[in-house]
Parts: C-alpha cells; structure tokens; sequence
C-alpha cells in the first residue's frame, strides 16, 4: 500500500515523533511505500528522511488544511493519523483514515468516539482503549506503541549515575513527563508532596525531574509546587531546561533510566505513557497508577489503587492519585532497591514492546487486513454521531 504517515516530524522529541522515528521505517520495511505529514517538526517544504519524503505543515496547528493535498500528492492508499482523533476533521483526510489514537479517560469521551465513528480502519494503541472502543460500540484493531530495546537496556548502575552527577548510595527517583495542564494531566503536585513526605523518612532520597520546570505550556510552577511540599532543595535534581527543550538523544535517556531505582508515573491517565516502558525496558521498576492505560504496561513495579476521580473538559474521567497511596508504592519500591529478580523482570516484560516484536506481531497483519478489505472495496461506511439535541 502506499502510506502517508500524519504525525510529529521523525526527528523532534515528542512521544509521537520517537513512534514516528521507530514506526514510519519498520512499515516502509514490510513492503510499504510511506511518507510523513508532519504537522509538527517541519516548515516551508518537504525533505527526505531515510529514503521517505516528509511534508511540512501549513497554516492549521494539526495540518488539516494540507493534509489531503499531502494524501493525493503521494496517492495514498491510507492515511494514518498518530495523534488525538478527536483534532482530525475525517472529511478533510483525503483518503480512508486510520486514526491510531489514544484514550486516556474512562469512559471514551465522547469527542474521541464521534471523530473516530468517521474513520475507514480505527487502530489504538491501548488494552484499556480497546475495551472502551467495543464499550462505544466502534469495532478497533490493536497496536501498541514500541521502544527500541536496543537503546532502552540495562546498564551498569554506578556508571549511569556517574554521567549524571548522581550520589551511587542514594536512593533515585525518577520522574519524566509533559509539564501541561491544570489540574496538572501528571499530577506532578501530588507525587511531589508523596516525595516530600517519603524523603523526610528516607533521607537518601533524591528526587530527579526529567521535565520543563516552568508554566509556559499551562502547566504548573514546578519550583512553586516543590517549595509549598516541603522538598529540601538538595533533594532535587532537574534536566538541563535548554537540552530538554531541543531533545535529549535516546542513548542520553536509556542512561537515565539506569540511574533510576524507580520511575514515578502515577499520572491522572495515560493512552499509553512510553516512559513507563522505557524505563522497565533499562530494568528500571515502575509505580503506576490503577486506571487508562497504566496497569496493563506495569511488568514490573506497584500499582497506586487509591485515587480520585476528576471531571475533565472532555467530560470523562481521569483519576488523581492519592498522596497516600504514591507514598505507600514509594516505601515498597525502598524496601526492593536493587533487587536484581525485579529488574530482570521489568526488562522482559518491555521486550513485549521491543518495536521490532510489535512491527511483525502487530502492525504486519493489521496492515494486511486493511489491504486485503480495500482490494475488496469492503472500507466500512463511517458511522457518523448525531449532534446533541438541542433544549430551546
């Protein structure tokens, strides 16, 4: 088939360009000829990237006024979307859409399932977003997103911290995440007052901030929030804010992850929440939460059950953790620092992600399948949902 690809450009740092980076190849590789649409990551005219065309973006922030001129220029079987279904207009695709979109509520919001009603071939990315899909009624084929697991490995301790300026003898906790949205979508203030209160009983603890400290993306004031929790200053570390904005290398995080002995992820809700897998992928454990995505990608690690529910503009719900239960998850992950069984766990449950393992698993007899119901001309109707009725 030919593909067009319509996500983050290839090499920005984004979650949707690193799956663009590991995908866009791996199916141009099973027989497909692919080009990227990128809405993010490029401007002003199109350039190759390893062998493919990329086009850039125009004017609308999630390219739909070139998509379908992108989709005729390179005579698209398909167009594959990797980001929110609910940003993409279906009649402005200009090929049968297959959206590969998340769900990081409960239930499906309803924006999510009226955009992909309208799409030829729905793909998620989640166990949780497939239920919520058959729970709409919108039947779905699943793909979950990959880590290069030749990248994402264990490494030696010591020598990880080393490169980081790390203590060898402390006790690390990561966290890696988008600084957006309030109430804060990592529901950074409350993992932080959990630190805080975990830190004051473990003074070996340090806690290390892989994110934008600042509220330039609605976010929270990172710095105002470790300061109201009571965190002592030289319990923290943080990123270098340039390099994080312009992207650190793979390799770079691989080693991250390694100085880790746990990765804090119990976020509000994830529709997949890569890190959690790149970190186990290191050998690193992770605490997670119980709802969307997160316990199904927990291999190795705790899982917060106490949380929460919040209603968001999207009227659905996602769940904030307890601070009591991040604290709890903390004090297991204490007790089992270094415990070689867990790590050598977390590593082989993220070689199920391994994105060459998901390639052939997954995305090849998906992909078949769509081939085969075009040849047939069987692309089902869309299913349109009918605006609300209006009370006058």
């Amino acid at each position: 088939m030919r593909i067009l690809w319509h996500s983050n450009a290839p090499w920005t740092a984004t979650g949707y360009g690193v799956q663009t980076r590991l995908f866009a190849p791996r199916i141009r590789d099973l027989g497909h000829d692919v080009a990227v649409s990128a809405f993010y990551g490029l401007e002003g005219s199109s350039i190759g990237w390893d062998g493919m065309n990329v086009y850039p973006r125009a004017f609308h922030p999630y390219g739909m006024d070139v998509l379908a001129r992108h989709a005729a220029d390179h005579k698209a079987d398909i167009v594959i979307t990797l980001v929110d279904a609910w940003v993409i207009d279906a009649g402005r695709v200009g090929a049968p859409w297959c959206p590969w979109f998340p769900v990081d509520h409960d239930p499906m919001p309803h924006p999510v399932a009226a955009s992909v009603r309208e799409a030829a071939f729905p793909i998620v990315y989640s166990k949780h977003a497939q239920a919520s899909a058959e729970a709409a009624g919108i039947p779905v084929s699943y793909v979950p997103h990959g880590v290069d697991t030749a990248v994402y490995t264990p490494q030696d301790q010591a020598e990880a911290r080393a490169r980081f300026g790390l203590d060898p003898d402390a006790f690390v906790v990561g966290l890696v995440g988008a600084n957006k949205g309030k109430p804060s979508r990592k529901a950074f203030p409350v993992q932080i007052a959990a630190f805080a209160a975990f830190q004051k009983r473990h003074p070996d603890a340090i806690l290390y901030l892989h994110t934008h400290m600042m509220p330039d993306m609605d976010g929270m004031d990172i710095p105002d929030v470790l300061t109201a929790c009571g965190v002592p200053e030289d319990a923290v570390r943080i990123c270098d804010q340039y390099r994080n904005l312009m992207g650190y290398p793979d390799e770079v995080m691989a080693t991250l992850y390694a100085s880790m002995d746990v990765l804090l992820s119990a976020t509000m809700g994830e529709g997949f929440g890569v890190p959690i897998i790149e970190a186990q992928a290191c050998g690193t454990p992770v605490i997670v939460g119980n709802w969307t995505a997160m316990p199904e990608l927990c291999g190795a690690g705790w899982i917060v059950t106490e949380c929460e529910r919040v209603l968001t503009p999207q009227n659905a719900w996602q769940y904030q953790p307890t601070e009591a239960g991040v604290l709890t998850a903390l004090e297991h992950a204490y007790a089992h620092r270094g415990n070689r069984t867990l790590r050598e766990a977390a590593r082989a449950f993220a070689m199920h992600y391994d994105a060459d393992y998901v390639t052939e698993t997954y995305w090849r007899p998906v992909l078949q399948d769509i081939q085969a119901r075009l040849h047939d001309g069987n692309t089902p109707e869309p299913k349109r949902t009918p605006p609300p009725v209006e009370v006058l």
